[in-house]
Protein backbone atom coordinates (compact mmCIF):
# COMPACT_ATOMS: atom_id res chain seq x y z
CA UNK A 1 0.00 0.00 0.00
CA UNK A 2 1.17 3.80 -0.77
CA UNK A 3 0.17 6.53 1.09
CA UNK A 4 0.84 9.67 -1.38
CA UNK A 5 0.82 13.46 -0.08
CA UNK A 6 -2.74 15.20 -1.13
CA UNK A 7 -2.20 17.48 -4.30
CA UNK A 8 -1.06 21.18 -2.67
CA UNK A 9 0.59 19.93 0.17
CA UNK A 10 4.20 19.59 0.93
CA UNK A 11 6.29 18.01 3.63
CA UNK A 12 6.99 19.76 6.66
CA UNK A 13 3.81 21.22 6.71
CA UNK A 14 1.56 21.12 9.72
CA UNK A 15 -0.96 17.76 9.66
CA UNK A 16 -3.93 19.62 11.20
CA UNK A 17 -3.83 22.55 8.44
CA UNK A 18 -3.04 19.98 5.72
CA UNK A 19 -6.77 18.19 7.01
CA UNK A 20 -8.34 21.27 7.34
CA UNK A 21 -7.23 22.59 4.01
CA UNK A 22 -8.37 19.10 2.52
CA UNK A 23 -12.03 19.17 3.74
CA UNK A 24 -11.78 22.55 2.33
CA UNK A 25 -11.30 21.62 -0.80
CA UNK A 26 -13.90 18.83 -0.77
CA UNK A 27 -16.21 20.49 0.24
CA UNK A 28 -15.59 23.04 -2.90
CA UNK A 29 -16.67 19.77 -4.82
CA UNK A 30 -19.55 18.80 -3.69
CA UNK A 31 -22.50 21.27 -5.36
CA UNK A 32 -23.69 23.10 -2.05
CA UNK A 33 -25.68 25.97 -1.59
CA UNK A 34 -23.81 28.81 0.69
CA UNK A 35 -25.29 28.43 3.38
CA UNK A 36 -25.30 24.63 3.49
CA UNK A 37 -21.25 25.27 3.04
CA UNK A 38 -20.96 27.84 5.81
CA UNK A 39 -23.25 25.30 8.55
CA UNK A 40 -20.82 22.22 7.33
CA UNK A 41 -17.70 24.06 7.85
CA UNK A 42 -18.70 25.20 11.00
CA UNK A 43 -20.01 21.76 12.89
CA UNK A 44 -16.65 20.17 11.06
CA UNK A 45 -14.52 23.37 13.14
CA UNK A 46 -16.02 22.02 16.02
CA UNK A 47 -14.41 18.37 15.85
CA UNK A 48 -11.66 18.43 15.97
CA UNK A 49 -8.52 19.46 13.24
CA UNK A 50 -7.72 15.36 13.47
CA UNK A 51 -11.11 14.26 12.91
CA UNK A 52 -11.85 16.98 10.60
CA UNK A 53 -12.53 14.33 7.11
CA UNK A 54 -14.89 12.40 9.64
CA UNK A 55 -17.14 15.14 11.10
CA UNK A 56 -17.10 15.98 7.85
CA UNK A 57 -18.66 13.15 6.91
CA UNK A 58 -20.81 12.71 10.08
CA UNK A 59 -22.47 15.99 9.00
CA UNK A 60 -23.19 14.85 5.31
CA UNK A 61 -24.87 11.74 6.87
CA UNK A 62 -26.90 13.62 9.22
CA UNK A 63 -29.37 11.16 11.22
CA UNK A 64 -27.29 7.94 9.05
CA UNK A 65 -24.17 9.25 10.83
CA UNK A 66 -25.03 5.39 12.52
CA UNK A 67 -22.57 3.53 10.90
CA UNK A 68 -18.61 2.59 12.32
CA UNK A 69 -16.91 4.47 9.25
CA UNK A 70 -18.58 7.75 8.77
CA UNK A 71 -18.23 7.80 4.79
CA UNK A 72 -20.92 4.90 4.37
CA UNK A 73 -23.74 6.84 6.20
CA UNK A 74 -22.55 9.50 4.09
CA UNK A 75 -22.47 7.64 0.62
CA UNK A 76 -26.93 8.32 0.14
CA UNK A 77 -26.35 12.29 0.60
CA UNK A 78 -23.57 12.75 -1.06
CA UNK A 79 -25.52 10.57 -4.26
CA UNK A 80 -28.21 13.18 -4.06
CA UNK A 81 -26.26 16.23 -4.11
CA UNK A 82 -24.43 14.96 -7.42
CA UNK A 83 -27.79 13.39 -9.14
CA UNK A 84 -30.68 14.95 -7.64
CA UNK A 85 -33.52 13.02 -6.44
CA UNK A 86 -34.87 10.00 -7.02
CA UNK A 87 -37.00 9.51 -10.00
CA UNK A 88 -40.72 10.13 -9.69
CA UNK A 89 -41.22 6.81 -12.42
CA UNK A 90 -39.51 4.56 -10.65
CA UNK A 91 -41.92 1.69 -9.85
CA UNK A 92 -42.60 -0.88 -6.50
CA UNK A 93 -39.88 -3.54 -8.80
CA UNK A 94 -37.15 -0.96 -8.94
CA UNK A 95 -37.65 0.79 -5.34
CA UNK A 96 -37.40 -2.95 -4.01
CA UNK A 97 -34.34 -3.83 -6.00
CA UNK A 98 -32.58 -0.63 -4.99
CA UNK A 99 -33.75 -1.83 -1.33
CA UNK A 100 -31.58 -4.64 -1.75
CA UNK A 101 -28.74 -2.92 -2.81
CA UNK A 102 -28.74 -0.28 -0.17
CA UNK A 103 -25.71 -1.38 2.01
CA UNK A 104 -25.18 1.65 3.07
CA UNK A 105 -28.32 2.81 4.60
CA UNK A 106 -29.18 -0.43 5.68
CA UNK A 107 -33.26 -0.47 6.79
CA UNK A 108 -33.29 3.53 7.69
CA UNK A 109 -35.01 6.37 6.21
CA UNK A 110 -37.80 6.43 3.33
CA UNK A 111 -35.37 7.59 0.18
CA UNK A 112 -33.32 5.73 -2.08
CA UNK A 113 -30.11 5.94 -3.92
CA UNK A 114 -29.52 5.30 -7.74
CA UNK A 115 -30.21 1.45 -9.24
CA UNK A 116 -26.59 0.73 -10.28
CA UNK A 117 -27.69 -2.71 -10.71
CA UNK A 118 -30.62 -5.24 -10.09
CA UNK A 119 -30.56 -7.45 -7.07
CA UNK A 120 -27.73 -10.91 -7.29
CA UNK A 121 -29.61 -13.61 -8.48
CA UNK A 122 -26.63 -16.27 -9.53
CA UNK A 123 -26.71 -19.27 -11.50
CA UNK A 124 -23.97 -22.15 -11.84
CA UNK A 125 -21.34 -21.76 -14.46
CA UNK A 126 -20.16 -25.31 -14.55
CA UNK A 127 -18.65 -25.47 -18.00
CA UNK A 128 -19.75 -28.48 -19.96
CA UNK A 129 -17.64 -31.84 -20.44
CA UNK A 130 -16.48 -31.31 -24.30
CA UNK A 131 -16.83 -35.38 -25.48
CA UNK A 132 -15.33 -37.01 -27.78
CA UNK A 133 -12.24 -35.48 -29.25
CA UNK A 134 -12.29 -38.00 -32.23
CA UNK A 135 -14.37 -36.38 -34.99
CA UNK A 136 -15.68 -39.92 -36.16
CA UNK A 137 -16.61 -40.49 -32.17
CA UNK A 138 -18.51 -36.82 -32.19
CA UNK A 139 -20.45 -37.72 -35.53
CA UNK A 140 -21.58 -41.13 -34.43
CA UNK A 141 -22.48 -39.60 -30.86
CA UNK A 142 -26.09 -38.12 -31.34
CA UNK A 143 -27.18 -40.94 -33.40
CA UNK A 144 -26.51 -43.75 -30.30
CA UNK A 145 -27.41 -40.80 -27.70
CA UNK A 146 -30.51 -40.98 -29.29
CA UNK A 147 -31.11 -44.69 -29.74
CA UNK A 148 -30.49 -45.04 -25.91
CA UNK A 149 -32.06 -41.97 -24.56
CA UNK A 150 -35.46 -41.32 -26.31
CA UNK A 151 -38.33 -43.76 -25.53
CA UNK A 152 -39.66 -45.57 -28.52
CA UNK A 153 -43.31 -43.53 -27.84
CA UNK A 154 -41.28 -40.19 -29.27
CA UNK A 155 -38.46 -41.81 -31.27
CA UNK A 156 -40.24 -40.02 -34.51
CA UNK A 157 -40.47 -36.49 -32.61
CA UNK A 158 -38.78 -34.15 -34.52
CA UNK A 159 -35.12 -32.81 -33.21
CA UNK A 160 -35.56 -29.36 -31.77
CA UNK A 161 -32.25 -28.75 -33.71
CA UNK A 162 -33.72 -29.80 -37.02
CA UNK A 163 -30.53 -30.85 -39.11
CA UNK A 164 -28.72 -27.86 -39.44
CA UNK A 165 -25.63 -30.55 -37.25
CA UNK A 166 -25.94 -33.00 -39.51
CA UNK A 167 -25.79 -31.25 -42.74
CA UNK A 168 -23.55 -28.51 -41.51
CA UNK A 169 -20.80 -31.47 -40.58
CA UNK A 170 -21.52 -32.63 -44.72
CA UNK A 171 -20.88 -29.13 -45.47
CA UNK A 172 -18.06 -28.48 -43.59
CA UNK A 173 -16.48 -31.80 -44.79
CA UNK A 174 -17.25 -30.60 -48.14
CA UNK A 175 -15.14 -27.39 -47.51
CA UNK A 176 -11.97 -29.58 -46.03
CA UNK A 177 -11.88 -31.94 -49.20
CA UNK A 178 -11.94 -28.85 -51.31
CA UNK A 179 -9.50 -26.67 -49.04
CA UNK A 180 -6.86 -30.00 -49.42
CA UNK A 181 -7.48 -31.04 -52.85
CA UNK A 182 -6.82 -27.40 -54.05
CA UNK A 183 -3.70 -27.05 -51.69
CA UNK A 184 -2.35 -30.17 -53.11
CA UNK A 185 -2.95 -28.58 -56.55
CA UNK A 186 -1.28 -25.66 -56.23
CA UNK A 187 1.61 -27.46 -54.16
CA UNK A 188 2.24 -29.98 -56.45
CA UNK A 189 3.18 -26.66 -59.48
CA UNK A 190 5.01 -24.74 -56.42
CA UNK A 191 7.25 -28.02 -55.95
CA UNK A 192 8.16 -27.93 -59.69
CA UNK A 193 9.43 -24.83 -60.38
CA UNK A 194 11.83 -25.03 -57.52
CA UNK A 195 15.22 -25.98 -58.58
CA UNK A 196 15.74 -29.03 -56.49
CA UNK A 197 11.55 -30.52 -56.65
CA UNK A 198 11.42 -30.06 -52.84
CA UNK A 199 14.13 -32.65 -52.20
CA UNK A 200 16.24 -30.49 -50.17
CA UNK A 201 15.26 -29.22 -46.05
CA UNK A 202 15.27 -25.84 -46.95
CA UNK A 203 13.16 -26.35 -49.91
CA UNK A 204 10.97 -28.71 -47.95
CA UNK A 205 10.40 -26.34 -45.34
CA UNK A 206 9.34 -23.99 -47.74
CA UNK A 207 7.06 -25.88 -49.26
CA UNK A 208 5.47 -27.15 -45.98
CA UNK A 209 5.38 -23.10 -45.12
CA UNK A 210 3.90 -22.13 -48.48
CA UNK A 211 1.20 -25.27 -48.23
CA UNK A 212 -0.34 -24.09 -44.82
CA UNK A 213 -0.58 -20.24 -45.92
CA UNK A 214 -2.52 -21.90 -49.59
CA UNK A 215 -4.78 -24.02 -47.56
CA UNK A 216 -5.68 -20.47 -45.38
CA UNK A 217 -6.40 -18.65 -48.84
CA UNK A 218 -8.40 -21.15 -50.15
CA UNK A 219 -10.70 -20.98 -47.21
CA UNK A 220 -11.54 -17.34 -47.91
CA UNK A 221 -11.74 -18.55 -51.67
CA UNK A 222 -14.38 -21.42 -51.61
CA UNK A 223 -16.27 -18.97 -48.86
CA UNK A 224 -16.60 -16.08 -51.18
CA UNK A 225 -17.45 -18.65 -53.68
CA UNK A 226 -20.21 -19.73 -52.10
CA UNK A 227 -21.70 -17.04 -50.78
CA UNK A 228 -21.64 -15.61 -54.34
CA UNK A 229 -23.90 -18.59 -55.37
CA UNK A 230 -25.95 -18.26 -52.28
CA UNK A 231 -26.38 -14.49 -53.44
CA UNK A 232 -26.92 -15.26 -56.88
CA UNK A 233 -29.70 -18.01 -55.62
CA UNK A 234 -31.22 -15.73 -53.70
CA UNK A 235 -31.34 -17.96 -50.49
CA UNK A 236 -30.73 -20.97 -49.11
CA UNK A 237 -32.68 -23.65 -47.52
CA UNK A 238 -31.61 -23.48 -44.08
CA UNK A 239 -31.84 -19.58 -43.60
CA UNK A 240 -33.44 -19.35 -40.23
CA UNK A 241 -34.94 -15.98 -41.69
CA UNK A 242 -37.42 -18.19 -43.84
CA UNK A 243 -38.94 -19.72 -40.78
CA UNK A 244 -39.43 -16.74 -38.59
CA UNK A 245 -42.12 -14.27 -38.10
CA UNK A 246 -39.70 -10.72 -38.23
CA UNK A 247 -43.12 -8.91 -36.97
CA UNK A 248 -44.08 -11.45 -34.26
CA UNK A 249 -44.71 -10.10 -30.94
CA UNK A 250 -41.89 -11.28 -28.60
CA UNK A 251 -43.08 -12.86 -25.51
CA UNK A 252 -42.74 -11.12 -22.29
CA UNK A 253 -40.87 -14.13 -20.65
CA UNK A 254 -38.32 -13.64 -23.45
CA UNK A 255 -36.11 -11.19 -22.09
CA UNK A 256 -33.22 -10.04 -23.58
CA UNK A 257 -29.58 -8.43 -21.68
CA UNK A 258 -27.61 -6.10 -23.94
CA UNK A 259 -24.16 -5.95 -22.12
CA UNK A 260 -21.55 -3.44 -22.90
CA UNK A 261 -18.00 -4.73 -21.46
CA UNK A 262 -15.96 -1.85 -21.40
CA UNK A 263 -12.16 -1.24 -20.44
CA UNK A 264 -10.78 2.56 -19.98
CA UNK A 265 -12.63 3.52 -23.15
CA UNK A 266 -13.50 7.17 -24.28
CA UNK A 267 -16.50 7.35 -22.31
CA UNK A 268 -18.30 9.62 -23.81
CA UNK A 269 -18.68 7.77 -27.28
CA UNK A 270 -19.46 4.76 -25.07
CA UNK A 271 -22.65 6.33 -23.69
CA UNK A 272 -23.24 8.32 -27.10
CA UNK A 273 -23.41 4.64 -28.72
CA UNK A 274 -25.13 2.90 -26.10
CA UNK A 275 -27.98 5.82 -25.70
CA UNK A 276 -28.54 5.90 -29.62
CA UNK A 277 -29.12 1.74 -29.10
CA UNK A 278 -31.06 2.46 -26.39
CA UNK A 279 -33.54 5.18 -27.90
CA UNK A 280 -33.94 2.97 -31.25
CA UNK A 281 -34.65 0.14 -29.09
CA UNK A 282 -37.67 2.57 -27.07
CA UNK A 283 -39.14 3.28 -30.62
CA UNK A 284 -39.35 -0.14 -31.43
CA UNK A 285 -41.92 -0.53 -28.93
CA UNK A 286 -40.70 -3.32 -26.99
CA UNK A 287 -38.23 -1.93 -24.46
CA UNK A 288 -39.42 -3.21 -21.56
CA UNK A 289 -38.23 -6.72 -22.99
CA UNK A 290 -34.63 -5.46 -22.90
CA UNK A 291 -31.98 -4.03 -20.24
CA UNK A 292 -28.70 -2.68 -20.88
CA UNK A 293 -25.70 -3.20 -18.22
CA UNK A 294 -22.39 -1.15 -18.88
CA UNK A 295 -19.99 -4.14 -17.36
CA UNK A 296 -16.51 -1.81 -16.64
CA UNK A 297 -13.37 -3.12 -16.15
CA UNK A 298 -11.51 0.37 -15.98
CA UNK A 299 -8.70 0.47 -13.86
CA UNK A 300 -8.44 4.42 -14.20
CA UNK A 301 -9.88 6.09 -10.95
CA UNK A 302 -10.68 9.42 -13.01
CA UNK A 303 -12.23 7.07 -15.99
CA UNK A 304 -14.86 5.21 -13.01
CA UNK A 305 -15.73 8.35 -11.97
CA UNK A 306 -16.26 9.79 -15.44
CA UNK A 307 -18.54 6.73 -16.63
CA UNK A 308 -20.75 6.61 -13.65
CA UNK A 309 -21.24 10.83 -14.11
CA UNK A 310 -22.28 9.82 -17.61
CA UNK A 311 -24.30 6.83 -16.51
CA UNK A 312 -26.43 9.01 -13.85
CA UNK A 313 -26.37 11.76 -16.47
CA UNK A 314 -27.52 9.08 -19.46
CA UNK A 315 -30.50 7.96 -17.33
CA UNK A 316 -31.73 11.27 -16.68
CA UNK A 317 -31.98 12.32 -20.80
CA UNK A 318 -33.33 9.37 -21.43
CA UNK A 319 -35.43 7.68 -18.52
CA UNK A 320 -33.46 4.63 -17.97
CA UNK A 321 -32.91 4.52 -14.36
CA UNK A 322 -34.43 0.76 -13.66
CA UNK A 323 -33.49 -0.25 -17.63
CA UNK A 324 -30.09 1.54 -18.07
CA UNK A 325 -27.51 -0.22 -15.13
CA UNK A 326 -23.74 -0.01 -14.04
CA UNK A 327 -21.75 -2.62 -12.61
CA UNK A 328 -18.02 -1.77 -11.92
CA UNK A 329 -15.95 -5.47 -11.40
CA UNK A 330 -13.34 -5.35 -8.51
CA UNK A 331 -11.91 -8.55 -9.01
CA UNK A 332 -10.89 -7.85 -13.05
CA UNK A 333 -9.90 -11.11 -13.89
CA UNK A 334 -9.85 -12.73 -17.39
CA UNK A 335 -10.22 -9.72 -19.37
CA UNK A 336 -13.17 -9.45 -21.58
CA UNK A 337 -14.19 -13.39 -21.55
CA UNK A 338 -14.51 -12.79 -17.33
CA UNK A 339 -16.45 -9.52 -17.77
CA UNK A 340 -19.41 -11.87 -19.17
CA UNK A 341 -18.64 -14.64 -16.90
CA UNK A 342 -19.30 -12.80 -14.04
CA UNK A 343 -22.42 -10.72 -15.56
CA UNK A 344 -23.84 -14.46 -16.31
CA UNK A 345 -23.18 -16.10 -12.68
CA UNK A 346 -24.71 -12.70 -11.24
CA UNK A 347 -27.32 -11.90 -13.50
CA UNK A 348 -27.67 -14.05 -16.22
CA UNK A 349 -30.55 -16.51 -14.95
CA UNK A 350 -32.84 -13.21 -15.19
CA UNK A 351 -32.58 -13.60 -19.29
CA UNK A 352 -32.90 -16.06 -22.04
CA UNK A 353 -31.14 -14.44 -24.01
CA UNK A 354 -27.69 -12.07 -24.43
CA UNK A 355 -26.59 -9.30 -26.84
CA UNK A 356 -22.79 -8.36 -26.23
CA UNK A 357 -22.19 -4.83 -28.00
CA UNK A 358 -18.23 -4.01 -28.42
CA UNK A 359 -17.22 -0.52 -26.71
CA UNK A 360 -17.88 1.26 -29.77
CA UNK A 361 -21.03 -0.63 -31.16
CA UNK A 362 -24.09 0.77 -32.24
CA UNK A 363 -27.31 -1.50 -33.16
CA UNK A 364 -30.48 -0.22 -34.20
CA UNK A 365 -33.89 -1.59 -32.73
CA UNK A 366 -34.88 -3.36 -35.72
CA UNK A 367 -31.94 -5.49 -35.35
CA UNK A 368 -31.92 -6.29 -31.69
CA UNK A 369 -35.94 -6.93 -31.80
CA UNK A 370 -34.93 -9.11 -35.27
CA UNK A 371 -32.44 -10.88 -33.45
CA UNK A 372 -34.81 -11.96 -30.45
CA UNK A 373 -37.65 -13.17 -32.77
CA UNK A 374 -35.41 -15.40 -34.94
CA UNK A 375 -34.32 -17.05 -31.63
CA UNK A 376 -38.11 -17.24 -30.49
CA UNK A 377 -38.61 -18.97 -33.62
CA UNK A 378 -35.61 -21.16 -34.14
CA UNK A 379 -34.86 -22.82 -30.87
CA UNK A 380 -32.58 -25.43 -32.07
CA UNK A 381 -30.21 -22.02 -32.72
CA UNK A 382 -27.57 -21.45 -30.03
CA UNK A 383 -25.63 -18.23 -31.55
CA UNK A 384 -26.73 -15.52 -34.47
CA UNK A 385 -24.61 -13.30 -35.19
CA UNK A 386 -24.96 -10.74 -37.44
CA UNK A 387 -22.85 -9.04 -40.23
CA UNK A 388 -20.74 -6.35 -38.56
CA UNK A 389 -19.78 -2.73 -40.51
CA UNK A 390 -17.53 -0.35 -39.60
CA UNK A 391 -18.67 3.26 -39.94
CA UNK A 392 -17.58 6.48 -38.65
CA UNK A 393 -13.62 5.72 -39.21
CA UNK A 394 -10.90 8.02 -40.26
CA UNK A 395 -7.57 7.03 -40.96
CA UNK A 396 -6.76 5.67 -44.57
CA UNK A 397 -6.61 2.06 -43.02
CA UNK A 398 -9.72 2.54 -41.40
CA UNK A 399 -11.63 3.96 -44.18
CA UNK A 400 -10.26 0.98 -46.51
CA UNK A 401 -11.99 -1.94 -44.03
CA UNK A 402 -14.75 0.32 -43.97
CA UNK A 403 -14.72 0.42 -47.80
CA UNK A 404 -14.04 -3.56 -47.65
CA UNK A 405 -16.86 -4.28 -45.12
CA UNK A 406 -19.56 -2.66 -47.23
CA UNK A 407 -18.46 -4.33 -50.81
CA UNK A 408 -17.37 -7.68 -49.86
CA UNK A 409 -18.36 -8.10 -46.35
CA UNK A 410 -22.38 -9.72 -47.66
CA UNK A 411 -20.94 -11.89 -49.57
CA UNK A 412 -18.17 -13.61 -46.69
CA UNK A 413 -21.22 -13.40 -44.70
CA UNK A 414 -23.65 -15.52 -46.53
CA UNK A 415 -20.43 -18.34 -47.41
CA UNK A 416 -19.65 -18.09 -43.60
CA UNK A 417 -23.35 -18.99 -43.25
CA UNK A 418 -23.56 -21.56 -46.18
CA UNK A 419 -20.51 -23.64 -44.62
CA UNK A 420 -21.42 -23.41 -40.78
CA UNK A 421 -24.71 -23.25 -40.68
Amino acid sequence: MELHLAPGVRRGDDPDAALSSLCDRYLDRIPLACELRRDLAARIDGTGSRAAMAGLHHALAGKDALYANPAYGSVVARLRLAYGQPQAGWNAQHIDNIRRLNVARGEHGDEEPLPFAPPLNRASMVPHPWGPLNPLARWMQPFSQRRQTVPDDVADAPDPRGIWQHNGNIRRLVLLLLMLAQTAFATSFMRQILPYQGTTLVEAAMLALFALLFCWVSAGFWTAMAGFLVLVRGTDRYVISRRAGLDAHIDASARTAIVMPICNEDVARVMAGLRATYESVAKSGASDRFDFYVLSDSSDSDTRSAELAAWAQLCRAVGGFGRIFYRHRRRRVKRKSGNIDDFCRRWGRNYRYMIVLDADSVMSGSCITSLVRLMEANPGAGIIQTAPRAAGRETLYARMQQFATRVYGPLFTAGLHYWQL
